[in-house]
Parts: C-alpha cells; structure tokens; sequence
C-alpha cells in the first residue's frame, strides 16, 4: 500500500512538474507571440508612415514637373518673343535708314548695367528693377 502511495505521489508529482512546465512553457510561447504582434504592429504602423511619405514624395514630384513644365514653356515663349522682336527689328533697320542708324548704336551704360544686373541671383528670385539715379523732380 505504501509503494502504490509512493507510487502515485510520484506520479502525482510528476504529473505536476509536467503541468507546471507546460504552463511555463504555454507563458513563454505566448508572451513570445505577444512579442511579435506588437513588433508586427510597429511594423504596420512604419510602413503605413513611410507609404503617406511616399505619396508626399510622389506629389511634390509632381508638383516640381509640373512647375518645370511651365517654366519650360514660358521660357520658350519668352524665346520666341525674343525671336520674333529681333526679326521685327532687323526688318525695320533694313527699310529705314534712321532706325539702322539708332540699331548700330551701342547701348547706353546704364542699361548694360542693369541687365547686368538683372542676370544675378536674387534671395527672392524676385524681378529687380533699376537703381533710379536721380529722383524726377515732377
């Protein structure tokens, strides 16, 4: 009788050992599996952050060609207005004397000096305008 006590209580204790290891080891697994939902969750999160930057990347690149498109087109306009003014010039110093004699003319200083001037980069990219010499007295 003592031997099957002994018996049970070892197999009692056993079986205890066994439950308190699975239990152990059921809290080890299932914090480990918490573990990766939260850094699965983090993940999520980082990725959903750098999807929305991405868009905004994708927009501002839009946003700059569809600036440099405009910028390329008004540029091509001013060159053809350009074009089409030297055209209109020429031809008007080749039907008049006067005006060929102005067109061969130099350009005055003050107006080398301000296109000169208007060629430099400015903090607002803003048109400058000429330094007025002297105040009218109108």
């Amino acid at each position: 009788m003592i031997a099957s006590l002994k018996a049970k209580a070892i197999g009692l204790v056993v079986s205890g050992l066994a439950l308190v290891s699975v239990i152990f080891y059921w809290q080890h697994v299932t914090g480990e599996r918490d573990a990766y939902q939260a850094e699965a969750e983090r993940q999520r999160d980082r990725a959903e952050i750098l999807q929305e930057h991405q868009q905004w990347q994708r927009q501002q690149i839009e946003t700059l060609n569809d600036a440099m498109s405009t910028r390329d087109k008004t540029l091509n306009d001013i060159a053809d207005d350009m074009r089409a003014s030297n055209a209109a010039l020429e031809q008007l110093g080749e039907q008049n004397a006067e005006i060929r004699d102005w067109l061969d003319r130099g350009v005055p200083g003050v107006v080398d000096d301000w296109v000169r001037e208007l060629q430099q980069p400015t903090t607002g990219d803003g048109v400058r305008l000429p330094d007025d010499p002297e105040p009218s007295d109108e």
